[in-house]
C-alpha cells in the first residue's frame, strides 16, 4: 500500500495516473483518435488542395486571364491553409521524407530564381526535385512567381520559361503531398503504415509514451518557433532582431492566416476533434490537473481572438498597429509557458532540441 502511495505521489506520466485510478483514456486511445480524426484527414486535405493548386497553375498558363489568375491565387491560399495547420504534426513521414524542402521551405531567394529563369532553359519536375535549392521550390517559390503575374494573368518575360517553372513547382508540391499521405496510410517495405506504427496498432510500433512525447515535443518546438524565433524578432524584443522582415512571405500577404492555422493545428492536437467528441492531449492533462487543462483551453481561445483582432497584412500591422501585435505575442507567450512547463511536466516529456527547429524557422 505504501509503495502504491509513493508511486501515485511521484507519478508524472499518464500511465501512472491511470494506475492511480484516474479513469481517463490511455495514451493509445488518444493517439488513435487524433490520428484517425485529425492527422490523416489533415494530410488528405493537404494532398487534395495541392492537386487543385497544380491544376489551377496549369490552367492559368494554358489560358492567361484575370479570372484564371484569381483562381490560381485562391488555390494557393487554399493549399497553404491545411499545410500550415499540419505543422503541429510535422514528425514521422514529413521529417523522414524531408518534405518541407519540397513543399514549403521557410525562405525564398528571388535573386536565385531570377538568375535561373534568365537562362531561358525549361524547368522540369526532375529539376525542381533534384537540382534546385530548397529556396527555389515549394509554395514560397510559387507565391513569388504567381503574384508577380500581370493583372490579366500574363507572366513577365520570358513568359514560357516562368510558366514551365511555375507548373513544375505545382506538380512537385502535389506529388510530395500525396507521398506524405501515402506514408501515413499505406504499408511500406513490408512494415505497417505510419498511422499504425504511431498509434500502437501494429506489432512494430512506438511505445505509447514515446509517441505521446513525440506529439507533445512537436507542439513545444512549434510554439517556440512562433514566439521566440519569429514574433519576438519582429516586434523588437531581441536586440539583433530583424524587425518586420522576420515575418516571412511575399506578395500573397498570407502571414497572418499562416499564423492562425499554425495555432489552430496546435489546438487540434490539444483538444481533439471536437465535433466528433474526439480525444486529444487535453484528455491526458485533465486526468492530472484540471487547472492546467483549463489554462491551456483559455490560452488557445485568447490567442485566436488576439490574432483575429489584428487584421492583415501582418508586416504592416507590426508597424501600424504594434499594440495589437504585442497582444498576440503576449497571449502566445502564455500558451508557450504553460505548455512548456506544466503540460510537459505532467506528462513526463523530456524536451531538448528538435530536428524541425531549422526547418520550421519561418
Amino acid at each position: 500500500m505504501g509503495k502504491l502511495l509513493v508511486t501515485c505521489v511521484l507519478g508524472g506520466l499518464m500511465a501512472l495516473a491511470i494506475a492511480c485510478g484516474s479513469g481517463g483514456p490511455d495514451e493509445k486511445e488518444v493517439l488513435i483518435s487524433l490520428t484517425d480524426s485529425i492527422i490523416v484527414p489533415g494530410y488528405e486535405a493537404v494532398s487534395a488542395r495541392a492537386g487543385e493548386l497544380s491544376r489551377e497553375l496549369e490552367s492559368l498558363c494554358a489560358g492567361p486571364s484575370a479570372a484564371a489568375l484569381d483562381r490560381a491565387k485562391q488555390a494557393w491560399r487554399d493549399a497553404r491553409a491545411p499545410w500550415m495547420r499540419s505543422e503541429a504534426t510535422w514528425f514521422g513521414p514529413v521529417m523522414d521524407r524531408r518534405s518541407v524542402r519540397l513543399i514549403d521551405w521557410p525562405q525564398v531567394e528571388p535573386e536565385r530564381i531570377e538568375a535561373m529563369l534568365a537562362g531561358d532553359a525549361a524547368t522540369t519536375e526532375d529539376d525542381v526535385q533534384n537540382l534546385l535549392a530548397s529556396t527555389q521550390r515549394g509554395l514560397g517559390a510559387i507565391e513569388y512567381v504567381l503574384f508577380d503575374a500581370g493583372p490579366e494573368g500574363t507572366m513577365p518575360e520570358p513568359a514560357a520559361v516562368r510558366c514551365e517553372y511555375l507548373t513544375a513547382l505545382g506538380r512537385v508540391v502535389e506529388a510530395e503531398s500525396a507521398g506524405v499521405l501515402d506514408h501515413w496510410k499505406v504499408k511500406r517495405n513490408g512494415g505497417p503504415p505510419y498511422k499504425d506504427f504511431f498509434t500502437g496498432r501494429s506489432d512494430s510500433s512506438l511505445v505509447a509514451e514515446q509517441a505521446v512525447a513525440e506529439l507533445v515535443r512537436t507542439q513545444v518546438f512549434l510554439i517556440r518557433t512562433i514566439v521566440d524565433m519569429r514574433l519576438a524578432e519582429a516586434i523588437g524584443l531581441r536586440e539583433a532582431g530583424d524587425g518586420p522582415s522576420a515575418i516571412p512571405g511575399g506578395e500573397g500577404y498570407n502571414a497572418l492566416d499562416d499564423l492562425r492555422n499554425e495555432v489552430l493545428g496546435m489546438r487540434d492536437m490539444y483538444l481533439g476533434h471536437e465535433e466528433s467528441d474526439g480525444l486529444g492531449i487535453s484528455d491526458l492533462v485533465l486526468g492530472l490537473s484540471a487547472e492546467t487543462d483549463e489554462r491551456m483551453r483559455k490560452h488557445f481561445d485568447d490567442s485566436i481572438t488576439a490574432i483575429d483582432a489584428v487584421g492583415p497584412p501582418l508586416r504592416e500591422a507590426i508597424e501600424e498597429r504594434p499594440a495589437q501585435v504585442r497582444e498576440v505575442y503576449d497571449r502566445l507567450a502564455e500558451l508557450q509557458r504553460t505548455l512548456s512547463t506544466e503540460v510537459v511536466s505532467l506528462l513526463g516529456v523530456s524536451v531538448g532540441f528538435s530536428d524541425t527547429d531549422g526547418d520550421s524557422l519561418r
